[in-house]
């Protein structure tokens, strides 16, 4: 914005965004909601890209090239500056298969694809292993520059076609845009958390803002005040209610989204915006925000790939160093940066700041994927550790286990084989990914009998019928539904064996119901193999490697807990059932170990890899166990 423009309130405004989620990175517990800084993000750029599209196209001086050049004079240079020292930091501490990964993030990143990346990587944005992930953060840039190809065309055909109607015809569209988002929650919660048609409306709120402050901002002092308080309640509300377990973004998104646009409204006219957010402190931390934003969360990373707990004097560290290197970079890099590119051509621009960096970044990652990670860094042991890691049965096993989105796929009793190839198959094998993460265990031990099985399993569904997940409704009636038809399925077909296998918890009706469900498969004639959940350990794949990575000793392993209760009723109701518990290979007296024979066995904490569940069948068949 120019000086006459610039409002320092948003940059206030922005100073609450990146607080929110420095905060919410350091510590979820403290501060939930704090990821929905990124949606505060997205509203201001809405509104500062269309302020600035909507004035050049009125005044007939819009330029497409122009657009992209001072796009690229913003994003790209402290970017492409991140991007290098976190690299340079993972060729000393990342793992090879970490280090792979990274390179080819930092090139997503760069192309603006990082948030398309990551949901194909990681799935969902909260889940553990996305945590050691350096610059995951960058998938909200990938959002806006997707959204940067789309919005100056968009508005400007349509500013063509009828300037009259702009603001409506941009009204309808939001709408239209948040129903989308909603209903790609319902369907695939991961994916409409990472992608722009999911995110699309929170920037469009930004946008009609833009359109509509032009006939309509506050006329009086009271008018300001009830906008300011209204959009703090709702900020506030948001950042304490909202959490990685809510439905986001969707509905859910229109609360913290909203709170930003009423902020800028009341700050739109003559009347001054809230002290707080025009301090010296918050106007400072807004105006170094986008390098506070790609500073921070590689710092946090690498602490968490390290195992480092952020304790209060940790994070006090890490304020301290990313606030000072983002000064750093705002002084050095960016603001430099945009103000000799104003100079340069668009072509100038776009070769120099963005062909160039993407070049070397692509030379960089293809070096790191072409020697595997450069894994001579490390001893030979990291290599067959990751290979383990990476052998896993969701991605073996795709087609016959699915993803929640996917709950409605038929059984194929072609390709889902496991165990002894025959015409006609013996059984079954129904559950959730642990049930998944066992086939390679069931493979082993099937073969062993002659027994021919189908796996059918899906993400977070135990086969229990009834059964109640504890989420969000689209995923709750997607296993209500699932349950339903493989219990019907089991009673058509009249298999001879069905296997049952879950992370099966304590507590709740969980034991009643699997009980019920026990007796439904029994009534069919089948007999009913029911599979303990191994023990989770925490760290447990990463453990082994990071102490194999930095010749380092410690203890990887975790505390047998045992089976819940109601095991024990099962066992005495239904002498009939075999229960088969992999824990008899993983754990020795109470302590259960991710290694067996050298080997790694777990993927995660939970999760077994395929070469260790395999491993975990033919212990079982050493121990006479069978299905």
């Amino acid at each position: 914005m120019t000086s006459k423009q610039y409002r320092p309130d948003i940059d206030g405004l922005r100073a609450i965004a990146v607080i929110s989620v420095f905060i919410n990175h350091l510590s979820a517990s403290v501060l939930p909601g704090g990821f929905i800084g990124v949606d505060i993000f997205f509203v201001i750029s809405g509104f500062l890209i269309t302020s600035q599209i909507r004035k050049e196209i009125c005044e007939d001086n819009f330029s497409i090239k122009q657009f992209y050049k001072r796009r690229i004079n913003r994003i790209a240079p402290v970017l492409m500056l991140v991007l290098v020292v976190s690299l340079l930091v993972g060729v000393v501490l990342l793992s090879p298969s970490d280090l792979v990964r990274l390179g080819k993030s930092s090139i997503y990143s760069m192309i603006g694809l990082s948030n398309v990346f990551f949901w194909r990587e990681y799935g969902s944005y909260f889940a553990g292993n996305a945590a050691e992930a350096p610059l995951l953060h960058t998938w909200s840039l990938g959002v806006e520059e997707q959204f940067y190809l789309i919005w100056p065309l968009l508005t400007l055909l349509l500013f063509k076609l009828s300037r009259r109607y702009v603001l409506a015809i941009f009204g309808i569209l939001t709408i239209a845009a948040i129903a989308v988002s909603q209903m790609g929650v319902n369907i695939a919660a991961s994916a409409a958390y990472y992608l722009l048609p999911t995110r699309f409306f929170e920037l469009m709120i930004g946008g009609v803002l833009a359109l509509l402050i032009v006939h309509v901002q506050p006329t009086t002092k009271l008018q300001s005040q009830i906008s300011l308080v209204a959009g703090f309640v709702l900020i506030i509300g948001s950042l304490a209610l909202i959490g990685k377990s809510s439905p986001f973004p969707g509905i859910m998104a229109i609360w913290p989204c909203a709170g930003a646009a009423l902020l800028i409204w009341a700050g739109s006219g003559r009347f001054t915006s809230s002290r707080f957010l025009l301090s010296r402190p918050m106007v400072f931390i807004g105006l170094i925000s986008y390098s506070l934003y790609l500073w921070h969360w590689p710092i946090i990373a690498y602490l968490n790939y390290l195992n480092i707990v952020i304790s209060p004097i940790v994070g006090t560290g890490v304020v301290i160093v990313a606030v000072g290197l983002s000064w750093l970079s705002w002084k050095f890099v960016e603001t430099p940066m945009r103000r000799t590119g104003v100079s340069l051509s668009f072509s100038m621009v776009f070769a120099q700041r963005f062909c160039i960096p993407v070049i070397a970044l692509v030379s960089l990652g293809a070096a790191a994927a072409y020697t595997k990670g450069f894994p001579q860094r490390f001893d030979p042991r990291v290599v067959e550790f990751e290979t383990a890691l990476e052998s896993k049965p969701n991605i073996l096993r795709s087609g016959c286990h699915v993803p929640t989105a996917l709950y409605d796929t038929p059984p194929n009793e072609k390709k889902c084989r496991l165990g002894t190839e025959k015409s006609e198959l013996d059984g079954i094998l129904i559950g959730d990914s642990v049930a998944n993460h066992f086939t390679g265990m069931l493979d082993v031990m099937a073969k062993a009998q002659g027994i021919s099985l189908m796996d059918y399993t899906m993400d977070g569904c135990p086969p229990i019928l009834g059964y109640d997940t504890g989420k969000e409704p689209s995923y709750k009636e997607k296993c209500l539904k699932r349950n339903k038809a493989v219990y019907e399925k089991i009673k058509a077909a009249k298999y001879s064996r069905v296997v049952l296998a879950g992370n099966w918890t304590q507590g709740g009706r969980t034991g009643e119901q699997l009980i019920s469900s026990i007796e439904e498969v029994l009534q069919t004639g089948a007999k009913v193999t029911l599979i303990v959940t191994n023990e989770e350990i925490d760290r447990a794949g990463s453990c082994v490697i990071r102490h194999a990575m930095y010749e380092t000793s410690g203890n990887c392993e975790g505390v047998r807990q045992g089976p819940p209760a109601y095991f024990e009723e099962i066992a005495a109701r239904f002498p009939q059932v075999h229960i088969v518990d992999p824990n008899q290979v993983i754990c020795q007296a109470d302590r259960c170990s991710p290694v067996i024979d050298g080997k790694l066995i777990y993927r995660d904490k939970l999760h077994l890899n395929d070469i260790g569940s395999r491993l975990v069948g033919s212990g079982m068949l050493q121990r006479g166990q069978s299905l």
